[in-house]
């Protein structure tokens, strides 16, 4: 299996967690969406790091407290933008659950060349 194909499968893991918790959020707890959506993100996120740090990315030294924070530091400027847009889209949406579901493949994408980037930072002398 390629590397995108291994990152996209524990995405997808990674995904049910985020959804999960923004249909919570969104349903029970009426909580706007581009709001859940930073608080949801931000498990499936962690998940996707730990997860595809060895099975993805080959990385099998020390998980990198600086490195995951400089993740995490990414994710939130990503996660702001992309919460900003699902703001735009569920406006025009009926549901923004469709909303989040539309941006997801270009979110995963973009969060798959930063993490492969950062990465080979990680392996670098």
């Amino acid at each position: 299996m390629t590397m995108l194909l291994r990152f996209v499968a524990l995405s997808g893991l990674g995904w049910l967690c985020d959804m999960a918790t923004f249909t919570l959020l969104v349903k029970l707890a009426g909580c706007p969406a581009p709001l859940a959506n930073i608080a949801s993100s931000y498990a499936g996120v962690t998940f996707v790091w730990f997860t595809s740090l060895k099975s993805v990315f080959q990385h099998s030294g020390p998980r990198g407290g600086r490195y995951l924070l400089i993740y995490w530091g990414y994710q939130l400027l990503s996660i702001l933008a992309y919460s900003h847009i699902l703001g735009l889209v569920a406006a025009a949406l009926p549901n923004p659950l469709v909303a989040k579901i539309f941006i997801t493949p270009f979110n995963l994408v973009t969060n798959f060349i930063f993490m492969k980037t950062l990465t080979r930072t990680m392996r670098a002398p």
